[in-house]
């Protein structure tokens, strides 16, 4: 009697649905489109035909052979490299088999090769598939087909506005003439049109106009390493604004300040970013990133949490901060720390915590890239394109060194600057008194390189009456950098730490840096 392995597939498509945020339906389209971008298509054609009860995506990439295409139906394969792709091993098919009859994958690899299957989810552990006559549904010499045939003409995908709105959500970037201009012709060469029903989608004019763009570069040398804009009174809409009952109108795009990688959105909104402007709810848009194709996760709709991916994602995100604050400044959204004579009688509490951090920092690396870095790397050329120009901006995210926490000083003559009239930052960490207006019940946050303590605080107020404001700058310092650790590592042992740290500096301390306050 032979024996034999059962695997419950049905759960096992629903645990990778359930890896995702959004519905079902989104997930097939985005990861549909996903797959063809990284075969490399310039072209994406959907037809929907709700009488047929069928949705088919036709692109012109790079296409599969038999053997391919074969393997193209093991529902755990997959031969992705992470940080060359934003799909998931053909998972767009696979999840389709949760809600379609069967679906008919058809695909042409080159030289004449070509291939078409047919697959269905029998029952929970069956999913059998065959190959079948090819059609000719790919009209290109390469690329392939994915058509997912319906029982009824209930599913959302079987509606076009559903297909173009989700599109145009999932892909904001791809249509947007600043974004392609200014970071995206790195990535596709030759652009991406994509259509439903033969129509071309594009945005609106009026999504085309924004009020503040701007460019996020990378180390001392401003290494080029996305772009993106905002603008102010925007409201949510497309379908999803239809279907809570808001009036269809200006974007497809949700409030706050959306991330997105290779032109997919990986997330919407202002947490991610460590700064909430004043009026968080009318502002939108979106800054594109290549670099951080590295840092997402197997089914690309997050970033990974591990020390060295963390670090990456920390230095990106801090060339964000500092791209967009002076547009949200210029807009009256976010007012600079002020660093009058409070910020000075910190500085040697601020150097107590540079020796605690470099000492750390062998156990909680992930903090490293945090708090600054001495150099960035190459930025592409002129004559870069595609794929190679693409990956030289993700090469200029990867920090080389790891430097101490640093202080601001005077630049002098010999930088080249005009002495005494500006300032520049060493690396790391520094330390500011803020009225958080906008939080008034944070302790503190993070914003670039420094931790503003929340001087409206009742906790700081009774801090300054009992003479205990140090080690309050202690806690709300450690509370705050605890939130970048990596979650295996739990935020109260790195609070722990940092304090039993701080406790040795401290006790070999200066009388002058023990008297600061």
């Amino acid at each position: 009697m032979q024996n034999e392995t059962r695997v419950n597939l049905k759960h096992l498509l629903e645990d990778m649905r359930d890896s995702y945020r959004a519905a079902l339906e989104e997930i097939i389209v985005t990861e549909l489109i996903a797959n063809a971008l990284d075969s490399k298509a310039t072209r994406l054609d959907f037809t929907v035909d709700e009488e047929g009860r069928f949705l088919r995506c036709v692109d012109n990439g790079v296409g599969m052979k038999r053997p391919a295409l074969k393997e193209y139906h093991n529902i755990a394969s997959s031969d992705k490299i992470r940080g060359q792709g934003i799909g998931f091993a053909g998972v767009g098919a696979k999840l389709s088999l949760l809600l379609a009859e069967r679906v008919v994958t058809e695909s042409k690899g080159g030289r004449g090769s070509r291939a078409a299957t047919e697959w269905r989810l029998a029952n929970p552990y069956r999913a059998p598939w065959k190959f079948i006559p090819t059609s000719g549904a790919v009209g290109t010499p390469r690329g392939t087909s994915v058509t997912l045939h319906f029982g009824d003409t209930e599913s959302h995908l079987l509606q076009a506005e559903f297909i173009a709105d989700a599109v145009r959500a999932h892909f904001y970037p791809l249509f947007h003439d600043y974004l392609g201009e200014e970071i995206l012709r790195f990535v596709y060469r030759k652009g991406v049109e994509v259509t439903v029903n033969g129509e071309v989608l594009l945005l609106p004019e009026e999504e085309q106009r924004f009020d503040h763009g701007f460019k996020v570069c990378i180390g001392k040398n401003r290494h080029p390493a996305g772009a993106g804009f905002l603008t102010k009174k925007v409201l949510e809409q497309g379908w999803f604004a239809r279907l809570s009952g808001r009036a269809p109108g200006e974007r497809h795009l949700a409030s706050g300040l959306s991330v997105s990688t290779f032109g997919k959105v990986i997330k919407t909104g202002w947490e991610w970013v460590g700064i909430m402007p004043k009026s968080a709810g009318e502002l939108v848009g979106v800054v594109e990133i290549p670099a951080l194709s590295e840092v997402l996760t197997t089914n690309k709709s997050d970033f990974l949490t591990d020390a060295p991916h963390l670090r990456k994602f920390y230095r990106l995100r801090k060339a964000v901060q500092q791209a967009i604050l002076p547009v949200l400044r210029s807009l009256g959204e976010y007012a600079p720390a002020e660093r009058g004579s409070a910020a000075k009688n910190i500085r040697p509490l601020a150097r107590e915590i540079e020796a605690v951090l470099q000492g750390l920092s062998s156990e909680f690396p992930e903090l490293e890239t945090l708090l600054g870095s001495r150099r960035g790397q190459g930025s592409p050329t002129p004559e870069a394109s595609g794929t190679e120009a693409a990956h030289t901006l993700m090469d200029a995210a990867e920090p080389k060194t790891t430097p101490p926490v640093a202080r601001e000083e005077r630049s002098g003559g010999k930088s080249g600057r005009k002495s005494g009239t500006e300032t520049r930052k060493k690396p790391g960490l520094a330390l500011a008194l803020e009225d958080l207006t906008d939080a008034p019940e944070s302790l503190g946050r993070m914003v670039e390189d420094t931790v503003s303590i929340n001087t409206l605080h009742r906790a700081w107020k009774k801090a300054l009456l009992t003479k205990q404001e140090e080690y309050h700058i202690l806690v709300v310092v450690g509370l705050v950098l605890a939130e970048f650790v990596a979650p295996e590592k739990h935020p109260l042992e790195f609070l722990a730490k940092f304090l039993l740290s701080w406790s040795a500096v401290e006790a070999d301390a200066s009388p002058k840096a023990q008297a600061m306050l």
